[in-house]
């Protein structure tokens, strides 16, 4: 909400925002600060390198104007590996096949009682 906020705050009214969402670099699915996996990006890469392209080109023939760029960390919580195995499954952005298993056993019960940490993924902005 700390992101939208400053957003709203920034944009004169009337204004427009472009929000190109896919950051860089691939999203790391990370437990207790641990990495587990890194999530492919490249499919949706490849389709937002040419949104940027073209906003870029807009940019330099001075039809839009660039006030502000918010880069800023981005995390999803998820309840346990197998939710986070879902969340994914119809998405471009890929888990790696040889991670899933070990993924649909995060946040299960384990036979000493008690359960693993819940996974998340997290992308972090691009160094500027």
């Amino acid at each position: 909400m700390h992101v939208l906020h400053n957003m709203v705050n920034t944009v004169r009214p009337g204004g427009t925002v472009l929000d190109l969402q896919v950051i860089r670099p691939n999203p790391r699915v990370e437990v207790a600060e641990r990495l587990i996996c890194e999530v492919d990006g490249s499919p949706l890469f490849r389709r937002a390198d040419a949104a940027t392209a073209a906003i870029d080109a807009l940019i330099a023939a001075g039809r839009l104007l660039e006030e502000a760029v918010d880069d800023h960390d981005v995390r999803t919580h998820y309840p346990s590996g197998a939710d986070l195995v879902d969340d994914f499954e119809d998405k471009q952005r890929r888990l790696p096949e040889e991670a899933i298993p070990a993924l649909r056993t995060i946040g299960s019960r384990s036979p000493h009682g008690g359960s693993q940490a819940a996974a998340f993924t997290r992308a972090l902005p691009p160094k500027r």
